[in-house]
């Protein structure tokens, strides 16, 4: 079974009643979905209704979550350090999402290309899944 993180720019997506991302959300038979501190404080920042606030606590009771762990945010200054060697920056919540599920062995499904060039920098690690 595939792991998936889903991040920030997908979930959005979601909450616009996406059909394609509700099916990929709601109907989870051969991967497992996952949601991460970072994603969890970017959606709370955009959520701009109450409708909006009820959907997303209701979304995230059902789903599972992959913890920041100190080695999490080691591992995303090294990384970061690495990218700004080599003139690359990215935002830290984008790094740290992208290092949680490295070594989480979890896909990312994102919209947002800083993670494709996050990893195609570093050197592929992480299955970067687009819709």
């Amino acid at each position: 079974m595939k792991n998936i993180l889903i991040d920030t720019s997908v979930w959005v997506e979601y909450f616009k009643g996406n059909p394609l991302v509700a099916s990929m959300v709601n109907e989870r038979e051969d991967y497992s979905v996952y949601i991460t501190g970072p994603v969890i404080t970017e959606l709370i920042q955009g959520l701009k209704t109450e409708k909006e606030k009820d959907i997303f606590a209701n979304s995230l009771e059902s789903l599972p979550r992959l913890i920041v762990s100190d080695q999490d945010w080691f591992d995303a200054g090294l990384f970061g350090a690495q990218l700004r060697s080599k003139g690359i920056t990215v935002p830290l919540a984008d790094l740290i999402i992208y290092t949680v599920a490295r070594n989480s062995n979890c896909s990312i499904c994102t919209l947002d290309q800083h993670f494709n060039t996050i990893d195609n920098t570093l050197g592929p690690k992480v299955e970067i899944l687009g819709l």
